[in-house]
């Protein structure tokens, strides 16, 4: 047993001197004071929402160009408060208040260890940080912004309901006060009464939805949820340009702004011996079975500054190097394609969308023209004008409601145009 624990004991202090050698090799020492966090100027700067108070009107989702006639005023739910929110705020504020964008930019403040990397790769890591931070708030201001417009078309459609509930109650108050009379109606109170509860359940399922989407769009733009009596109010010009999107030139424009390629081919042309494991680890992430294993972290800090003492990479290190290289070229190539057709196909939507925005308008005209007429029947007092007028009248609003629909939805297919093109983060960016 004595020998048994003396062999241990030499064993032990074998070991130990084993490891102080290894450590002095890799320069891990404990340093008398922490290095102080490297200051990084942040992709966007987190900031306080402070939007006005804003008395509501309507959204204008006409589809018309300008002039456009002047907005009604809309009494809104009663006893709330509105502050306006305009687009380039919401698309500010949102990528502003990207979480995980700031856990990046937090991230390039962390000191490197004493011997952890050199650097070109210190500068590489915050590089893709950097760009990955860029792909995350574009992707929240597009989030954003589609929320802000479903906001605006459920307002406007809201509005629009809200208008057609008086004339509904008096076609009903007609019919009903017609067959207590004995009279003939061209109208039945029950067919009437069940056009107007429809339009009622709209008109809640609008309010629902507008209640709903204030609820998320606050938390994207940073805005407390406190006082929930205070709601956003979308504002701006909605006119469309029905210029057709070109789809080359939507695709090149992704290939040469999408911050996520721009990442890419940074790790891509910054690969060299010391930055393999940030392949590894990108690769990994791509693709669980990629990326090969990874020694402990102190023998892999051992590794990269015995790579730096050394003369040259070695054979196995030059051959994962080309393994790595055609791998991360392959993940370009293939991301490249993905992120052209999703703007080719963006592209392609928006003039889609546009056409239906023009069918709507058409539609609406049709019925506008019918009101007009129906208008000139009733002042020359022809018999039944003013029944004919209500009804146009409904119809009217509701052809605005589609209108409002289609335009909203050209708005939405624009800003997922924008994402993909990555163009949503360069413009949220400060100059």
């Amino acid at each position: 047993m004595w020998v048994s624990g003396f062999a241990r004991e030499i064993f032990m202090r074998g070991w130990r001197q084993v490891w102080v050698l290894v450590a002095a090799v890799a320069g891990c020492r404990v340093p008398a004071t922490a290095p102080p966090p490297r200051e990084v100027t942040p992709t966007i700067a987190r900031e306080s929402p402070d939007l006005p108070l804003t008395q509501p009107t309507a959204p204008q989702l006409d589809g018309r160009g300008l002039p456009r006639p002047e907005p009604r005023t809309a009494t809104g739910p009663p006893g709330h408060s509105f502050r306006r929110l305009r687009e380039a705020e919401c698309l500010r504020l949102a990528a502003a208040n990207s979480a995980p964008a700031d856990a990046l930019g937090e991230e390039n403040r962390v000191p490197s260890a004493p011997g952890d990397c050199d650097a070109a790769t210190d500068q590489l890591r915050q590089t893709l940080r950097y760009h990955a931070a860029l792909e995350l708030r574009n992707r929240a201001a597009a989030d954003a912004l589609d929320r802000f417009f479903q906001l605006a078309d459920a307002e406007a459609r809201a509005d629009l309901l809200r208008q057609s509930l008086p004339i509904a109650d008096d076609l009903h108050d007609r019919a009903r006060r017609a067959k207590a009379a004995g009279v003939r109606f061209p109208l039945a109170p029950a067919d009437v009464q069940r056009r107007r509860s429809e339009l009622a359940s709209q008109l809640d399922r609008a309010e629902l939805g507008s209640r709903l989407l204030d609820v998320d769009l606050k938390r994207r733009v940073g805005l407390p949820y406190e006082p929930a009596d205070q709601r956003l109010w979308p504002a701006g010009d909605f006119a469309i340009d029905p210029t057709p999107a070109d789809p080359a030139e939507a695709a090149n424009a992704a290939l040469a702004d999408r911050p996520e390629l721009r990442g890419l081919r940074a790790l891509y042309h910054g690969l060299t011996v010391e930055t393999l494991p940030d392949a590894r680890d990108y690769l990994k992430a791509a693709n669980s079975l990629l990326g090969g294993g990874r020694p402990p972290l102190p023998l892999r800090r051992l590794n990269r500054v015995l790579a730096r003492r050394d003369t040259g990479p070695t054979a196995e290190q030059v051959a994962e190097l080309e393994v790595r290289r055609k791998q991360l070229l392959n993940l370009v190539t293939a991301r490249e394609r993905e992120v052209a057709d999703e703007a080719r196909a963006a592209a392609l939507a928006l003039n889609a969308q546009a056409e239906r925005v023009a069918a709507a308008r058409d539609r609406l005209r049709v019925r506008e023209e019918e009101l007009a007429e129906a208008v000139k029947k009733r002042e020359a007092n022809q018999r039944g004008a003013e029944l004919e007028e209500a009804q146009a009248r409904l119809d009217v609003l509701a052809a605005r409601g589609e209108v409002a629909a289609e335009v909203a939805a050209w708005h939405q297919a624009r800003v997922k145009l924008r994402a993909a093109q990555g163009w949503l983060a360069w413009e949220a960016v400060p100059k």
